[in-house]
This record gives structure tokens, C-alpha cells and sequence, in this order.
């Protein structure tokens, strides 16, 4: 009786010395993953307080040097040529720019995708467009960056 008594002892403390090391490394990988979609969270917002700020090196910053930008069927290929359109678009006078993060999905701390609603509104004017933009972002050497942007601009519709 003693001796199974100390078999089932040393059976449960190797049990419990099993189950204690996976359960730290489960709380350690869900603390990776939230600060991973936290760090994702933050480069979605810079990348649109960024555009909206007109501030070309930050928006130029947080933009991959091979990012694609689609805009209803047209493609922009690399940062600088986003970044000319961008300047552009930066020296036009009063416009905001609006959005609304609908949803994130993080894949393994590498890559992620965001969808948005945004507007450009024209105060003075009342003019509003109204875009759905999904917003593709990689992790490279360390930190996120905007690797593509798919923009359909729903109304009003282009001239």
C-alpha cells in the first residue's frame, strides 16, 4: 500500500511538472499574439493618422518599398510611386481624412490584413467619398509596414 501510495505521489508530481511548463508556455504564446495584434493595431493607425496628418515622411515610414496601392483596378507599384501620388494628393487644401477600422486578422505575427471604411470629407463644402479599403501589412526586421492597400471608392462614384 505505502509503495503504491509513492508511485501515484511521484506520478502526480511528474504530472504536475508536465502541465505547469505548457501552461506558461500557452499564457506566453497568448501575450505574444496580443502584443503582436496590439503592434499591428498601432501601424494601421499611424499608417491612416499619417495620411490624414499630410505629413509625407511619416506616411513615407510606415510604407513598404514594395508595396502595391489598388485602387479600383489600378495598380501602383513600389513606394515611390505611392509616394508622388501621395504628395500630391497632400497638396490639395481641405480635406480630412475619416476612417473606421471594421475588423483585424494577425497571422502568426508576419503578416495581417485590416478593413476599413474611410471618407475624405471637405468641410467647407460638404462633399464627402466614401471608400472600403483593405489594408494588407508584413512584419519585416522587426517592424510592421503597409505592403498593400485595395481601395473601391463607393460613392460618389468618379467623374
Amino acid at each position: 500500500m505505502r509503495r503504491t501510495l509513492l508511485v501515484a505521489l511521484a506520478g502526480l508530481v511528474a504530472s504536475v511538472g508536465v502541465a505547469v511548463p505548457t501552461a506558461a508556455s500557452a499564457g506566453s504564446e497568448e501575450r505574444q499574439n496580443r502584443r503582436c495584434a496590439q503592434e499591428f493595431h498601432a501601424a494601421v493607425v499611424e499608417d491612416n493618422d499619417a495620411y490624414n496628418s499630410r505629413d509625407a515622411q511619416r506616411y513615407e515610414r510606415i510604407l513598404n518599398p514594395r508595396m502595391i496601392f489598388w485602387a479600383d483596378g489600378v495598380a501602383t507599384y513600389g513606394r515611390d510611386a505611392i509616394m508622388a501620388n501621395a504628395r500630391q494628393a497632400f497638396a490639395v487644401p481641405g480635406w480630412v481624412w475619416l476612417y473606421e477600422i471594421k475588423t483585424e486578422t494577425v497571422y502568426g505575427c508576419h503578416s495581417g490584413i485590416a478593413v476599413l471604411e474611410a471618407h475624405v470629407n471637405y468641410p467647407e463644402t460638404g462633399k464627402d467619398i466614401h471608400y472600403e479599403v483593405t489594408m494588407g501589412l508584413v512584419k519585416e526586421h522587426g517592424r510592421w509596414s503597409v505592403a498593400i492597400d485595395n481601395v473601391h471608392r463607393v460613392s460618389p462614384p468618379p467623374a
